[in-house]
């Protein structure tokens, strides 16, 4: 009943002070879905009883030592506290110690310091605890408050155990003895230095000490008549009373009355560094009356030393500069006395040690090697070189970029920055194995000047920034008889990219037709080709270039298309539909009526002509274009001129080089009628006729015009004997005027009809073959209108091929 009390009571306690003091947070791994069934019995969580909300702790709370303690309720028999953050981070806490009590569900847990606390370091801590349960952690925080905690002052270890000063007697008052080091720890606090005691303690009130802890007499020293030591104890206290100690023995050395004189009583020596050890720096010479003198630093020098017999100053090891900056300017006080006057006397050396230039600068970094794309633009850093000379003298270091014919105005330094001064381009043809090679200078200050050079190796890598080009001609004309598997042309493209031109070809369109040399862009013909099929082709090229680029997998494309003209070749004969015609007209038709038209066309669209090549009906038809006329009327008279009825005429159709025969029948009806009548045109029969193509023989121009030269003149030769024969008859001959040779014939002709008919006609009538009778005028005229006389059984008639006109020479 006491154990149900007892936990009643923690319960209730705890409750209320998270409600006053602190919130616990419980985080729930997963979601919690309430469902309509029984509710099953669920586990209490877990509770901090009493953990306060700040805790202080001194800073000078030993390790391992318990800081807080307090319980926690939990069903779980080995319930798990865990710190899960300290803020700021500091790892001051050990892991929580859980213990259980002797009520059941309530643990007590402590919290163990790990580390030291430092008030002036860290002095709140913040941290969060976590008891783990079935639905996450639950967690509460308090803060950690380290409260400062006096320590004591810290006073200089030699001071602390005795420091020892030398003072002459004839120093004047006040003389500054030593000012003690120390130092307080604590944070807004400060120290007080005071004498405690005085040996001798009849010169207590000779020595004082000031708030920064120099300690001075306000007398002199009588090194004959008063003390030759004193101690002179120091406390050093702060506002909390803590403190610390020490003393401060002082000697009083003996200046006797009459110094001893130096004959360079000041002297300034200058003297090179790194001259090594035992180099001789100066003498210092006391007076030389007096003997038995000896020599010796008022104080310790270490870098030099001196001959207590010979008064040589001389370096204790070699000086460098470099080393200790210290050295530049030493104050030697050298003190000279004699044994045996018992005087002394000092002297005061300067020494300046002078900087030698013996360090070149040196360079980070020492050597630049840099692959850079031949893209980088212009001003773009490619690196810092720092220089420095580790003379003291000698620190100023000037950069200079030296550079090569290839890399002259490539580059420049601005601020110690290695930058791009002009276009690294990779494209261009003279720069080896692509590689700009420089060198910066780097040179300091010092005489004579010392200098370090940085060797730059730049090597520009290939970006592929152009598209490749294709140049002209994007039209090509190729004569449709080229052969299949010619070259008729060659494509090219051009690339600015390095390597130059690095192109593959192929083909997007046009493959099977054509065919293209990936490699050298000769462009085939893979099919025949007939300009009167198809007289155009549309290609479409690509050419992508390659191994232009670091990444080899980056490749630009040019394309273009390309129009392949097939040029028309005169390879077909003209064709004729039909090949045979017959016509049938009348007598009476007239000379320019058009009897037929052939129907002829040319594949290759050439200009047709046809011509007669039947012997007799040359005479008798002519043709115009593809139409057929006849030269003249027909003449159907019984007892004149009496032309065929049927006529087989055959033309050939040319295009100037190949030729194609036509067949045409013509029947003429005669007739007598002068009315014009209808020609009409059929065709009743297919005579098998033959497509000729003709070859012919096409020489070169030059062979042409000799061959005519040549034949004019042989022609001119054979016709040389006609021409003198007709020149002599010209000369030697009379020629008779045509009148008169009308006049012989038709005298002729009267003596004839006389002859055989016995009757005698006019003389001014001729008679033409003993039948025909006209007058001399009536022939001339006729003579005049016609051109040509034809006869047929019996009768005589002149006719004009043009008109067709007859007239007959019997009257008729």
């Amino acid at each position: 009943m006491a154990s149900v009390s007892l936990l009643a009571t923690l319960f209730f306690a705890s409750f209320f002070q998270r409600i006053v003091t602190t919130t616990s947070t419980t985080i729930p791994t997963t979601p919690t879905t309430t469902t309509p069934s029984t509710p099953a019995p669920t586990t209490p969580s877990p509770e901090f009883i009493d953990l306060p909300d700040v805790l202080e702790v001194t800073e000078s709370t030993r390790p391992r030592k318990v800081i807080l303690e307090f319980q926690i309720a939990s069903a779980n028999p080995d319930p798990d506290v865990q710190i899960l953050s300290i803020t700021p981070d500091n790892p001051v806490l050990e892991d929580p110690i859980v213990n259980p009590t002797n009520v059941s569900g309530v643990f007590s847990v402590q919290i163990v310091l790990n580390g030291s606390l430092d008030y002036e370091t860290t002095n709140l801590l913040t941290v969060r605890l976590g008891i783990k349960s079935p639905s996450g952690f639950v967690e509460r925080t308090f803060s950690l408050s380290v409260t400062d905690a006096n320590e004591p002052p810290q006073c200089d270890a030699h001071f602390q155990l005795g420091a020892v000063v030398q003072v002459p007697e004839d120093s004047p008052a006040p003389v500054r003895l030593y000012t003690v080091l120390a130092r307080e720890p604590d944070d807004n606090d400060t120290i007080t230095f005071s004498i405690y005691e005085v040996q001798p303690v009849s010169s207590s009130a000779q020595f004082h000490i000031d708030d920064k802890g120099s300690i001075t007499s306000n007398q002199t020293f009588d090194y004959e008549r008063g003390p030759r030591q004193f101690t002179v104890s120091v406390v050093v206290t702060d506002r909390q009373g803590s403190n610390c100690t020490g003393s401060l023995l002082i000697k009083v050395l003996k200046v006797y009355s009459v110094p001893l004189d130096f004959l360079l009583p000041s002297q300034n020596v200058t003297i090179l560094e790194n001259e090594g050890s035992e180099s001789t720096v100066t003498t210092v010479t006391a007076d030389p009356n007096v003997t038995d003198v000896r020599y010796t630093f008022i104080k310790p020098y270490p870098p030099f030393k001196i001959g207590q017999e010979d008064g040589v100053i001389k370096t204790s090891y070699n000086l460098d500069l470099e080393s200790d900056r210290t050295l530049e300017k030493s104050i030697l006080l050298v003190r000279a006395f004699s044994m045996s006057e018992d005087r002394s006397g000092t002297a005061t050396v300067t020494v300046y040690v002078q900087d030698v230039n013996e360090h070149a600068p040196l360079c980070v970094p020492p050597v630049i090697v840099l692959t850079v794309p031949e893209t980088t633009e212009v001003g773009r850093s490619l690196g810092t070189v720092r220089c420095f000379d580790v003379d003291v003298s000698n620190q100023n270091v000037t950069l200079t970029v030296i550079e090569n014919s290839l890399s002259l105005f490539k580059f420049r330094l601005q601020d110690g920055q290695l930058q791009v001064n002009n276009s690294l381009d990779y494209d261009v043809a003279d720069v080896t194995n692509f590689q700009y090679e420089a060198t910066i200078l780097a040179t300091d200050s010092g005489s004579p000047p010392l200098t370090t050079e940085v060797r730059v190796l730049i090597t520009v890598t290939p970006v592929n920034e152009f598209d490749p080009l294709f140049l002209g001609p994007l039209v090509i004309g190729v004569p449709e008889n080229t052969r299949r598997g010619s070259v008729i042309a060659s494509l090219s493209a051009v690339d600015r990219d390095w390597p130059f031109n690095s192109l593959r070809y192929s083909l997007l369109e046009g493959e099977g037709q054509f065919s293209l040399d990936p490699i050298g862009g000769q462009l085939y013909l893979g099919v025949d080709l007939d300009f009167e099929i198809q007289d155009q082709y549309e290609l479409k090229v690509k050419a992508v270039d390659f191994d232009q680029d670091v990444d080899k997998t980056k490749q630009r494309t040019g394309m273009a298309q390309i129009t392949i003209m097939v040029e028309n070749v005169n390879d077909n004969a003209p064709e004729c539909d039909p090949v045979s015609y017959e016509s049938t007209i009348f007598s009476t038709l007239a000379f320019n009526t058009p009897i037929l038209t052939l129907t002829c066309t040319d594949r290759d669209r050439d200009h047709l002509t046809a011509t007669i090549t039947s012997g007799a009906a040359v005479d008798r038809f002519q043709l115009t274009g593809l139409t057929l006329f006849s030269r003249n009327v027909f003449s159907f008279v019984p007892d004149g001129v009496y032309d065929d009825t049927d006529y087989e005429i055959t033309i050939s159709v040319s295009d100037g080089k190949h030729s194609t025969s036509v067949v045409a029948y013509i029947y003429v009806i005669p007739w007598t009628t002068t009315k014009p009548t209808t020609t009409t045109t059929t065709t009743t029969k297919n005579p098998e006729v033959v497509t000729v193509i003709n070859e012919f023989w096409d020489p070169q121009p030059w062979f042409v015009a000799a061959l005519t030269v040549t034949g004019a003149l042989l022609l001119l030769l054979l016709s040389l004997p006609l021409w003198i024969k007709l020149f002599r008859g010209t000369v030697c001959g009379t020629q008779k005027p045509t009148e008169q040779f009308i006049q012989e014939g038709a005298e002729t002709d009267k003596q004839d009809g006389l002859d055989k008919q016995g009757s005698s006609r006019s003389s001014d009538q001729v008679s033409l073959g003993g039948t025909i009778s006209l007058s001399k005028v009536s022939i001339q005229e006729d003579i005049m209108r016609f051109d040509g006389k034809a006869q047929d059984p019996g009768r005589s008639y002149l006719f004009n091929s043009v008109t067709g006109e007859r007239r007959w020479l019997d009257g008729a």
